[in-house]
């Protein structure tokens, strides 16, 4: 029997039937107790509280949903008993790539239109893209959108080679950190060099920078898949015992002039 609710279920109001994650075993830890079913949308016990919309979508497409002791057969569990984020994480992994590619799009989408505003609108007698400022918006804007999709090709490149998540996983989680941040500030600096046309429900910027916020939060918060990265990129390397790091220069030159004392003295006869 499965009871419990969940807050933001994607597009279930249309879906036909939802890939639940439950607890199945409370005596591990969540990450090992989790099983994941398969339930059908008009399960006995299954109920939509209510949809919720996201900022300027045109329909409440994110559900509240609610399961009070839904029958759910053993034949409708997915994977093994406790295997839910390892299943998961196959879908996840390819689907924070998907919505990297989508953020760029939406990117290039707001930095075009930065751009062709910035030609088109004079202010003060001249253009606004002769405006030292705004080029520096443009600027920044296309060296973090190259930057990005370099990013994500790299990542997108890596899971096709090694076809292995778990391999790729600091890559991935690198571009879901970083991806609201790209969409945010390209998508803010586009929405103010178009002035008021900018905020209006007549543009999508607004719509833009909500959703930055949302892709911070969909799979994961970028917290986080920050400290993945930072977890993944610890293991290549290996604490210094001593007092003083290898990398101190009198340390450094220290070994330095041991490992090629034979050399130095040769010299130093050479000069004598």
């Amino acid at each position: 029997m499965l009871s419990g609710e969940k807050w933001f279920a994607s597009n279930a109001r249309y879906a036909s039937f939802f890939i639940v994650m439950a607890v199945t075993d409370k005596t591990v830890s969540v990450y090992e107790g989790m099983s994941m079913f398969i339930v059908p949308a008009d399960a006995p016990g299954v109920q939509i509280i209510r949809n919720v919309g996201i900022a300027d979508d045109p329909a409440a497409t994110h559900a509240y949903l609610s399961f009070d002791n839904v029958r759910v057969p053993a034949s409708d569990m997915l994977g093994a008993p406790g295997q839910a984020f390892v299943v998961a994480q196959v879908r996840l992994g390819g689907g924070r790539v998907h919505h990297a590619m989508r953020v760029i799009g939406q990117a290039q989408k707001a930095l075009d239109a930065l751009c062709e505003r910035s030609l088109s609108r004079k202010t003060q007698g001249s253009r606004l893209a002769d405006k030292q400022m705004v080029q520096e918006k443009v600027a920044d804007s296309w060296i973090e959108l190259e930057q990005f999709r370099l990013l994500v090709m790299r990542t997108a490149w890596r899971i096709d080679h090694y076809q292995d998540y778990k391999r790729v996983r600091k890559d991935i989680a690198a571009v879901k950190a970083i991806m609201p941040k790209v969409l945010h500030d390209i998508a803010a600096r586009a929405l103010h060099v178009h002035g008021s046309l900018g905020v209006s429900e007549e543009m999508p910027f607004t719509g833009y920078i909500v959703r930055s916020f949302q892709m911070g939060l969909a799979d994961g918060p970028t917290e986080v898949h920050k400290v993945t990265v930072a977890k993944q990129l610890l293991r290549d390397y290996q604490p210094c015992d001593e007092c003083f790091p290898d990398y101190h220069r009198p340390t450094a030159a220290a070994r330095a002039r041991e490992k090629y004392a034979d050399v130095l003295a040769s010299l130093s006869e050479l000069e004598a």
